[in-house]
């Protein structure tokens, strides 16, 4: 014999039209974020950098949020606007200054380059104003290395970088010329012995403030990829590897030109913020 079941309410099934609670929440926190991304870029909306090639800070801080379907807009959201920027501290040195302390930073974490750097400029003069290249020249080598507690092959490195602005062969001039492509740069910069392409980059972001710069050679930056597009790679313990996963880093930045100096930049506080996708 078959039974009627008797009538009741039927639970109601999630539909298009009727979204589930997670789907709201979701939704409800993209918009926060798109509401705090838009809160970071518009107050920066007229603020133009670069030493040669001028950009909106702020049309970059919404590229980056956006692109590739807005994977990183929450990374921008808690970080807020790029910091590298403020100040005119970059500005007042000299390309010669500014590659000097590249090159006393490299391998080096951020404290150790402040106590490095204090003592190069100190053993040169009082301020960053004595860093020329004369300055460096007239030194004996093995007393400033001393004296600033650099290693022999960054010695060498700015003895020979000194060595070219000494003959010509760079100047301010040449090194911030609009017209100069970051393939020229690299060629006139890795021309001096101990200049190697992460340094190229770092002078490229930092001081020339370039907005398209990507390091893949640099470990934070590689870092910060893998966790936020969730990549492993060819490197120990899954890491990404410079040179064997070029193209899977290339691929994974291609969304964000022309502003992969400031999704770099965002890499880094990846790696520095851990739990930024948590509430």
């Amino acid at each position: 014999m078959s039974v009627t079941p008797r009538a009741g309410k039927r639970a109601a099934t999630p539909t298009a039209a009727t979204p589930t609670p997670a789907a709201k929440s979701a939704k409800r926190s993209i918009a926060s974020f798109d509401d705090r991304v838009e809160a970071i870029a518009k107050p920066i909306d007229g603020k133009m950098v670069g030493r040669a090639q001028r950009w909106s800070l702020g049309a970059a801080v919404r590229h980056v949020a956006s692109a590739d379907g807005g994977r990183l807009a929450q990374v921008v959201g808690r970080c807020g606007a790029p910091d590298v920027y403020d100040g005119d501290e970059q500005r007042s040195k000299t390309t010669f200054c500014a590659l000097c302390r590249i090159v006393c930073g490299q391998q080096l974490a951020g404290s150790a380059v402040k106590a490095i750097w204090a003592k190069f400029v100190a053993a040169l003069g009082d301020d960053a104003s004595a860093v020329t290249p004369s300055a460096v020249l007239a030194c004996d080598l093995e007393t400033l290395r001393a004296q600033a507690g650099l290693s022999r092959a960054k010695a060498n490195a700015i003895s020979a970088l000194a060595t070219h602005y000494e003959n010509g062969e760079l100047s301010d001039a040449a090194l911030c010329d609009p017209a100069l492509s970051e393939a020229q740069l690299s060629a006139k910069l890795t021309a001096v012995s101990g200049i190697g392409p992460w340094s190229v980059n770092m002078f490229s972001m930092f001081f020339l403030q370039r907005p398209d710069v990507f390091p893949t050679g640099d470990l934070g930056v590689r870092n910060g990829v893998a966790s936020a597009f969730c990549l492993r790679g060819s490197g120990k313990k899954g890491g990404l590897d410079e040179k064997k996963d070029r193209e899977r880093l290339l691929a994974a930045f291609a969304p964000y030109e022309p502003f992969r100096s400031v999704a770099s930049w965002y890499m880094w506080r990846v790696v520095e913020t851990p739990s930024f996708l948590e509430d």
